[in-house]
């Protein structure tokens, strides 16, 4: 009995053994599953090396039209809106009324200032000739004269805020935004519309320290745009700032008439180029490698196995290329293919 109790305690011990090495060697293969599917996230892309090239004769930047002038229209009376004269996308000539306030009340005050001048200004006349033959005092006529000349003033006063009531256009442009309607009470300071002057359009671009100092106020550019491909407009630099930013960038505008035949509208995206005599070099990544938009460039910069999102300052634009001002540095590789896959801290394969 002794001899059984033994072979079946042995034989136990040897189950448990091969349970426990089987276990061992399933946890050994799990594990390497894990480790082959974490490879597998590894996300494929391309990348580039930033670095200096020498640039053509032409540069080239990316901006954004806007109009000349812009101006929100507000009211200058108090009441309640009568008359509205506007749509959005009008044009409307200097002097125009947009809108019309309830004046009421403010005519009938005109009205009686008027009358009460008139009052005054005949009776410091008939005074005028009454001193002359010595029948009044110099002290009524000098009472007199104040009296006129506050009429004067008061009705000065009440002819400004009748004509306040109506809200004129301050120049010659197109309605971009309607803000009232017939029935609306507004205070002074109420926005009615805003208006923008779009037939001169002006472009602010951001030129880069190495460049700046070789523009000129007066200086031709062409313009293009997408929208109208192969159609060429030509502007003036109007405007070079004399302080920079603490990118080392320069604001420049362009000022530049709109096309009767192919007009544009206020926010669209252009290219700027300037000719220039001379060659010169710059920092550049492939355009390929920008992520988000123009106005707000990122790029992915790999870091060993990952990928840090960085915001970046460009310049001018030379084909492929484009200027970079500040945010990375010659030698950085950055993505340039497989960006849609990519978040912050992404890891990365690079196939090429």
């Amino acid at each position: 009995m002794k001899k059984k109790s033994v072979i079946i305690v042995t034989i136990g011990v040897a189950l448990f053994g091969a349970m426990a090495l089987t276990l061992a060697n399933n946890k050994k293969e799990i594990d390497s599953r894990k480790e082959e599917r974490a490879t597998d996230d590894r996300i494929a892309v391309t990348v580039a090396l930033t670095q200096i090239r020498e640039t053509s004769r032409q540069w080239e930047w990316v901006g954004m039209t806007e109009p000349r002038k812009e101006v929100v229209v507000a009211s200058e009376s108090v009441g309640k809106i009568v008359q509205v004269n506007f749509s959005v996308s009008d044009y409307v000539s200097k002097g125009a009324i947009l809108a019309k306030v309830d004046d009421t009340y403010k005519r009938l005050a005109l009205e009686n200032a008027e009358l009460n001048y008139k009052k005054y200004k005949e009776d410091y006349e008939r005074y005028r000739i009454l001193r002359k033959a010595d029948a009044v005092s110099e002290n009524q006529l000098r009472d007199m004269k104040t009296g006129f000349e506050n009429a004067a003033i008061q009705f000065e006063n009440a002819k400004k805020q009748w004509e306040d009531t109506q809200i004129l256009a301050p120049f010659s442009g197109v309605i971009t935004s309607k803000n009232t309607e017939v029935g609306a009470y507004v205070n002074p300071g109420t926005s009615i519309a805003t208006m923008a002057d779009v037939a001169q359009l002006k472009i602010s671009l951001p030129v880069s320290e190495s460049v700046v100092y070789q523009l000129g106020k007066g200086q031709e550019v062409s313009v293009s745009t997408q929208v109208y491909p192969g159609v060429t407009f030509r502007g003036n630099i109007a405007s070079i700032s004399p302080q920079g930013s603490n990118a080392h960038t320069f604001p420049v505008e362009i000022l530049m008439a709109n096309s009767s035949k192919n007009p544009l509208k206020a926010g669209t995206y252009v290219k700027v180029s300037l000719k220039m005599e001379e060659t010169g070099s710059a920092l550049m990544i492939p355009r390929d490698a920008i992520v988000n938009s123009m106005k707000d460039p990122s790029v992915y910069v790999v870091k060993g196995e990952t990928v840090e999102l960085v915001r970046i300052n460009t310049g001018r634009e030379d084909n492929a290329y484009l200027e970079v001002i500040s945010g990375i540095n010659e030698g950085d590789r950055v993505v340039t293919n497989g960006q849609i896959n990519l978040m912050n801290g992404a890891t990365i394969s690079i196939i090429n």
